[in-house]
C-alpha cells in the first residue's frame, strides 16, 4: 500500500482519484478514510523518528557517557551559582530599594 492509498473498507483507490470523483470532499467516507491512512502513516513516521532517537541516545551514551556526565555536572554546578547570584543581585537591589525609602522619608520629616 503506498503512502497515498487505502484498502480500508473496500476503497482502493488513490487519494487523488478519490477527491477529483466526489464533488463535496468534506462528506466522502472514501476522502475521510484516506485522510484517516494518512494521519496513521504519520504517526509511524513520528514513532520511527522517536525508536531512532532513542536508539541514537543510547549509542551516545555508550561512546561518550562519561564525558557527558562530567559536562552535565559542569553545567549544573555553574548554572547553580549562576542563579545564586542572580537572587543575590535581587536581594541587594531590593535592600537598596528599601533604604532610599526610608532616607526619603526621614527627609520630609
Amino acid at each position: 500500500m503506498s503512502h497515498h492509498e487505502c484498502h480500508h473498507n473496500s476503497c482502493s483507490v488513490s487519494h487523488d482519484e478519490c477527491s477529483s470523483s466526489c464533488s463535496n470532499a468534506c462528506d466522502c467516507s472514501c476522502h475521510k478514510k484516506h485522510k484517516y491512512c494518512d494521519q496513521l502513516l504519520a504517526l509511524a513516521d513520528e514513532a520511527w523518528m522517536e525508536v531512532l532517537k532513542e536508539e541514537i541516545k543510547k549509542d551516545i551514551i555508550k561512546n561518550s557517557g562519561d564525558h557527558l556526565k562530567k559536562m552535565a555536572e559542569l553545567v549544573s554546578r555553574t548554572n547553580h551559582k549562576r542563579w545564586a547570584e542572580k537572587i543575590e543581585e535581587k536581594r541587594n537591589v531590593e535592600t537598596f530599594e528599601e533604604d532610599l525609602r526610608e532616607l526619603m522619608l526621614r527627609k520630609k520629616k
